[in-house]
């Protein structure tokens, strides 16, 4: 992909910005700051998806267990984690999370990102995910952040707000007291994806029926997208950055440990 295709690739532009915002650092082997991955973890990745962020884990040599609904992606992961062959366990289980096939106290690190917020009972699904991690488990889970979903509400099409996708839009303050309801103590509590919040209210105010929603179609996405890969090079990109993914985040993350657990 040349420098100019990158520059216009919103799928690009968003994973640049991810991994400014620290996650899946390979130098430091940090799947988010603070939270280690090492050889002889257990990792476990509740609705991995297309599965880059137990990828990560698993380059990092870890065993990784990764959970979906979804039999085909499952499969197709879990053959492609395998063939790569980075040293750790693979497995990969299909099933809707009620319950989690998994033994209490089972993993090390315990991955949720952008799935609390299509369940019908979220908090009888986050429960399922503190019991499956150990005393001394990190929880890294992410839910779409209310300003942002507030914001598309009349521009979005209706079933994006209507099972299978979002029927639980969640305050800060909701967000965080569920994970306390749950049994979870909160280390961080931060604001992410800005950049996805402006391009989505540009995508579905100028998208076809059909339209792909992570490409680039219309001028407006296009020279968003191109606008927020320029910001990222200039100096004060980074500053940029947090204070848009704080005023208008699409989305927000919970760092949380087990209440109880030590966290010295």
């Amino acid at each position: 992909m040349s420098d100019q295709d990158k520059s216009s690739s919103a799928i690009h532009v968003g994973l640049q910005d991810r991994l400014m915002g620290g996650w899946c650092n390979d130098e430091t082997g940090e799947f988010i700051g603070g939270v280690y991955v090492k050889p002889g973890m257990q990792v476990v990745d509740i609705g991995c998806g297309d599965g880059g962020y137990i990828n990560f884990c698993s380059s990092r040599g870890a065993d990784v267990t990764f959970v979906d609904i979804q039999e085909a992606k499952v499969a197709a992961l879990e053959e492609r984690l395998k063939q790569r062959n980075d040293g750790g366990t693979v497995k990969g289980i299909v099933s809707d999370c009620d319950p989690i096939p998994l033994e209490n106290h089972y993993a090390d690190l315990v991955i949720s990102t952008e799935v609390i917020e299509h369940v019908r009972d979220p908090k009888k699904v986050l429960t399922e995910i503190v019991r499956i991690g150990k005393p001394d488990a990190y929880y890294v889970i992410t839910v779409p952040d209310a300003r942002g979903e507030n914001m598309v509400l009349d521009i979005a099409p209706p079933e994006y707000f209507q099972e299978p996708n979002h029927i639980n839009i969640f305050t800060s303050d909701e967000f965080e007291q569920l994970a306390e309801d749950c049994g979870l103590e909160v280390i961080r509590h931060e604001y992410l994806a800005g950049f996805w919040a402006i391009f989505f209210l540009l995508k579905w105010a100028t998208s076809e029926p059909g339209e792909n929603l992570l490409t680039n179609v219309h001028p407006a996405t296009t020279l968003w997208t191109q606008t927020w890969h320029e910001v990222m090079q200039h100096p004060n990109g980074p500053r940029i950055r947090h204070a848009l993914d704080n005023a208008l985040p699409r989305g927000q993350v919970i760092v949380a440990r087990r209440k109880g657990a030590n966290l010295g």
